[in-house]
């Protein structure tokens, strides 16, 4: 496993003149472990609270990450009890009386672009807290999964923000257009057999193992053919953008792709995998019931 980044030092501000963090702090923890790399928000003693640094670093990790061949799935979690619970409130503060120079360029938004469109498949891993900003960025994976102990909010219009990072758009392709405005202009909290019951994430794991148990189901994603997970995000993007005949005709010529020329082998190859492996199981089963 390597890491491209350490553990966060925040300074601290007094109660009459936050200060601003040092640009050079990092608020991100990227790891790898094979194909699986996972960004981490990395300030616990913050409850991973998002800085406007944090913004401009996620932007560029995601953009690092988005050009990496061998990388197939993209985590996003949190470090400590928190995944993240939005803006960093006394940051924010410190920001409002700086020069506006001191705020994120409007590119380093497009992190939310990143996680939806990205080649890599994105899993959010919520292991707490998850609000605001953090459940932009959530909204914005492939895949979410929660510990049974996560709690959940919009939260912007509670501190006066009209929404960030593509929540809008996001939600309302993961929920609909009724329950994303909902969520927006009658924020709540909710928790994650709430999330799991409207459908915005789609599995919930134990708090106690919860890491154990996303770190399981990221492995076994991750041990996918890379170039084949690859073009299934591909295929779910170009389904949210084409009419169907025009899709279909995309996804048959992929799909053809997968027995010709060089692809040919590898796709054979896999396919003798699979019927061994249902082989065995099959025999398993069998002398299971004998």
């Amino acid at each position: 496993m390597t890491s491209r980044s350490g553990s966060v030092e925040v300074k601290p501000g007094g109660p009459q003149c936050p200060q601003v963090p040092d640009e050079g702090t990092r608020t991100l923890d990227v790891r790898v472990t094979g194909s699986v790399a996972t960004v981490i928000f990395n300030r616990p003693d913050e409850r991973n609270g998002v800085t406007t640094h944090m913004v401009t670093q996620m932007h560029e990790e995601l953009s690092a990450l988005s050009t990496e061949d061998t990388i197939s799935v993209v985590v996003l979690t949190g470090a400590g009890t928190t995944f993240c619970p939005g803006a960093d409130l006394a940051d924010a503060a410190a920001r409002t009386a700086s020069p506006p120079s001191s705020l994120p360029e409007i590119a380093a938004y497009q992190s939310s672009t990143l996680l939806h469109e990205m080649p890599q498949v994105t899993v959010a891993a919520i292991n707490g807290g998850c609000a605001g900003a953090g459940l932009a960025w959530a909204a914005a994976c492939d895949l979410r999964i929660a510990a049974a102990d996560a709690r959940f909010t919009t939260a912007f219009l509670d501190v006066g923000l009209p929404g960030e990072l593509g929540a809008p758009w996001t939600l309302s392709r993961a929920l609909g257009g009724a329950r994303a405005r909902d969520l927006c202009f009658l924020p709540t909290k909710f928790d994650a057999a709430e999330a799991l019951r409207v459908g915005f994430v789609s599995r919930v794991f134990p708090s106690a193992t919860f890491r154990e148990d996303a770190g399981a189901l990221t492995a076994a994603l991750g041990a996918h053919d890379v170039g084949t997970l690859r073009t299934m995000k591909q295929n779910f993007l170009d389904a949210e953008r084409l009419p169907l005949d025009r899709y279909v005709e995309v996804e048959a010529r992929r799909q053809l792709d997968s027995f010709v020329g060089d692809a040919r082998a590898a796709t054979l190859e896999r396919f003798a995998l699979q019927r061994d492996r249902l082989s065995r199981q099959n025999n398993e089963s069998n002398r299971g019931q004998e």
